[in-house]
């Protein structure tokens, strides 16, 4: 009896740590931003791994989306499902959507590790395309979020870039107000006016 109480807790706080844990993951990278382009990839990923676990239905923005690996990302009829709560579905026997709980936590983990797994690899890109002492040119800066979209001077490689100090960011906005083009320099820790 002794046994199964000890195994009893060790399973419930196993659950309860790997919950905790997903919870701290998920709060992570959702603090972390994704370049234009990475968000694309992760679209991509993320119907790749909603297709891996056989027909499954979204229900989001209004209408409820379909995914198989025969379809690519058909729309059902939008005010069918009105009401019902966001999320993966599957069809029961009678042909109604049924939400599936641990499909749910599935799906959305696996979302997560692609997600983590993507801003790594945009890092390890930002990284690699801030050279010390080079000129860059701000082509674009983002209206919503704070960045700049940067062409390097010297190969003119570009990138979407998060690393913009706040003063800086004002600066190159009063610079684009007053039809003025910046270019900036990464001195090794960030952007400055050059």
């Amino acid at each position: 009896m002794e046994l199964n109480n000890i195994l009893g807790k060790i399973s419930d706080f196993t659950k309860e740590f790997g919950e905790k844990l997903l919870d701290e993951l998920t709060t992570a990278i959702a603090n972390n931003k994704l370049t234009d382009a990475s968000k694309v990839k992760l679209q991509d990923k993320t119907r790749d791994i909603i297709k891996s676990h056989g027909e499954v239905y979204e229900v989001k923005n209004r209408g409820v989306y379909k995914y198989s690996l025969d379809s690519k990302y058909e729309e059902l009829q939008k005010g069918m499902y009105l009401g019902q709560e966001k999320g993966f579905y599957i069809l029961d026997d009678q042909g109604n959507l049924r939400y599936d709980e641990e499909l749910n936590k599935t799906i959305k983990a696996e979302i997560n590790l692609e997600k983590s797994s993507i801003l790594k690899e945009q890092q390890k890109e930002a990284e690699q395309f801030r050279k010390k002492g080079e000129t860059y040119t701000v082509d674009e800066l983002g209206d919503d979020e704070r960045y700049a979209y940067l062409t390097r001077k010297s190969d003119g490689k570009e990138m979407q870039d998060f690393n913009i100090s706040d003063e800086l960011y004002d600066k190159i906005k009063e610079n684009n107000r007053n039809g003025k083009k910046t270019e900036i320099t990464w001195n090794g820790k960030e952007y400055v006016e050059k």
